[in-house]
């Protein structure tokens, strides 16, 4: 209902509503637990927590991904991700709360297609993989955050 402004008429449509496709929140919640499952697979795989997923960036600067032919779409999708307070603040001041159901609807949708072009767990070089899958864990803190800022829990699988 938040993808809605105020203006609008609304005409509800329960398959649209909980459609993987699309703007709705399962579509959103589906992104967040794609990145979860990824982050997962990695602690298991490699054995890297979130923590020193984050902790591993020091040693590994950004200059690995200079020849990594998908960065720029990572560095957006990072960028646009860190717009989440100001997205949040334009829709409390505008009361249009459609504002940040667009904005996570972008977000998810870019999320989504750097997944596709540029998969982390086949990455394999270390230090790519490393900071892709940071780029996620900071990509999903921001979708969560949206979510529970919509009223929208995030189930633990789809």
């Amino acid at each position: 209902m938040v993808k809605y402004s105020r203006t609008k008429v609304i005409a509800f449509d329960i398959d649209e509503a909980l459609s993987f496709e699309g703007e709705s929140g399962p579509y959103l919640q589906y992104a967040v637990v794609r990145a979860q499952n990824i982050l997962q697979k990695l602690r298991d795989r490699d054995g890297v927590d979130d923590g020193a997923l984050t902790a591993g960036l020091a040693s590994e600067p950004p200059r690995a991904l200079l020849d990594d032919e998908h960065a720029d779409r990572l560095w957006s999708l990072v960028l646009e991700a860190a717009r989440l307070d100001d997205v949040v603040d334009t829709a409390i001041r505008s009361l249009e709360f459609a504002v940040l159901a667009k904005f996570s609807f972008g977000l998810a949708q870019s999320f989504n297609a750097l997944y596709h072009a540029a998969p982390i767990l086949a990455e394999d070089r270390q230090d790519v993989r490393l900071w892709r899958a940071a780029a996620i864990l900071y990509v999903r803190r921001q979708l969560t955050t949206a979510l529970a800022v919509m009223g929208i829990d995030v189930p633990v699988r789809m």
